[in-house]
């Protein structure tokens, strides 16, 4: 005897639901999946998390070594990545209600 998943029986189930429903001089039942919008390339707000790898990095104003310095973060801090500009270069991240940049090989 063969055990069946619950997904694969519940499959079953619905198919055979949507069978009963045709009707008998029907020759096909079509179906049409869902539109999806296609996906973005962008990374948007916290869609990725960070982490400090050196011994310490300045979350500045601006992406830029020129910038205001806001904070000082140590290694081992945790931040959020709202998107990576600058090429690459530089994150833009959130960390402790702050808002700034940090240069991303500072991070990994």
């Amino acid at each position: 005897m063969r055990h069946l998943s619950a997904g694969l029986v519940a499959s079953l189930a619905t198919a055979a639901l949507f069978a009963s429903a045709v009707p008998q001089n029907a020759s096909a039942l079509s179906i049409s999946a869902p539109q999806v919008a296609p996906a973005s390339a962008a990374i948007t707000v916290a869609d990725m998390q960070a982490v400090v790898s050196h011994a310490y990095a300045h979350l500045r104003e601006k992406p830029s070594t020129n910038s205001k310095i806001l904070a000082k973060l140590n290694k081992g801090t945790k931040v959020d990545v709202i998107e990576k500009v600058e090429g690459g270069k530089w994150a833009h991240v959130k960390v402790n209600n702050l808002e700034g940049y940090i240069a991303t090989n500072l991070l990994k």
